[in-house]
Parts: structure tokens; sequence; C-alpha cells
């Protein structure tokens, strides 16, 4: 049904900013305005939040796309250390993984009641779907049955009582009607 494919434009699925939006309401309620302060003021931004050049490490005066293109004479160390032996979870997580799991969670939780409510939708339309194409090879089935059997063809080819009677009708014309011709032709 939804094999591989993630619909992200679908109506009921939650965008990315909404679900941070959504994960940060939850993880700091917006507090009560004094009464003193302006409505419309913006809380400080907190220590803890870092910038995305920051977050990446990357050198302020080249930035992005200069980490690409500067010219390293130095000798590069290996980027990657060899994974452990063993990995274990990290006992705490901070703000900023906490936030991400919540938003995966929140993400996948959306998901997933579309994939339910989609096959919940289409168990009904199968089943339907089912039983109708079952009924009418069963019903075509049996119908030709019936209609071929040796025993109900000498039924099926014998004729009315009112086309009888009307065949015996049509005959006494055809007579009378030739009497009549005999003796219009005799004058």
């Amino acid at each position: 049904m939804e094999q591989c494919y993630i619909n992200t434009g679908h109506p009921d699925f939650i965008s990315g900013q909404r679900a941070i939006a959504i994960v940060n309401d939850r993880m700091h309620p917006p507090k009560p305005q004094q009464p003193g302060a302006p409505q419309g003021a913006r809380q400080s931004v907190s220590i803890n939040e870092r910038s995305l050049d920051e977050e990446m490490n990357l050198p302020k005066d080249n930035g992005f796309f200069g980490s690409f293109w500067q010219n390293n004479k130095k000798k590069k160390q290996p980027i990657m250390e060899a994974p452990p032996p063993v990995l274990k979870a990290s006992g705490t997580l901070s703000e900023r993984e906490q936030m991400e799991t919540e938003v995966i969670k929140l993400l996948i939780q959306s998901y997933f009641n579309i994939v339910k409510r989609t096959a919940i939708d289409m168990v009904p339309k199968s089943i339907m779907l089912k039983l109708v194409d079952y009924a009418k090879e069963n019903l075509q089935r049996e119908l030709l049955k019936e209609l071929y059997n040796p025993e109900a063809l000498a039924d099926l080819l014998k004729e009315s009582e009112s086309t009888v009677a009307r065949r015996g009708e049509c005959k006494k014309m055809i007579d009378a009607l030739k009497k009549a011709d005999a003796i219009v032709s005799s004058v």
C-alpha cells in the first residue's frame, strides 16, 4: 500500500516546521507575560542555541562552500575514526537531540496515522471488490450450468400456451384469406 514512498505533500502530513513548532511548544511552554511587558516582544535567544555554522564547525570567513575549494597543503587527518566494538546508548541526550528525537517521533506518528487511515479505507473496498468478483464469477457459472442443462432444455424450448393459441389463430386466418383469394380470383 504505502510501500516505500512518503508523500510529504499529503494534506494530513504535518510539515517539518509545524512539527518543530509543536515540539518547541511542548518543551518550552510559553510563559505568561508580565503586565508591563510589550505584547510583541521576543524573548532573548538562549546561549545553548547555536547557529547552523557553529553546529557544523564551519569557519566564518569561508562560508559553507569555502571548505570545498580551499587550498590546504597540509596532510589531512583521517576524517572518521574506527567504530567502537560495542555501541551503547548514552545516558542523557542534549536538549537539541531531545528536540530532534521528538520531531522525528512526531513525523513518524503523523505518517503512520495516514497509513492507518488509508488501510482502514482500503479494507472494506477490497473486501467488497473480492465479494463482487466472487459473486459475479459464481453467478455466471451457475446460470450457464442451468441454461445448458439437458434436462431443462426441453422445458426451455417449449412454447408458451399463448404463443400456441396465437399460432392457431394465424393459421385459421391464413386459411380464410386463401379461400377469400380463391373466391375473388374466380369472379
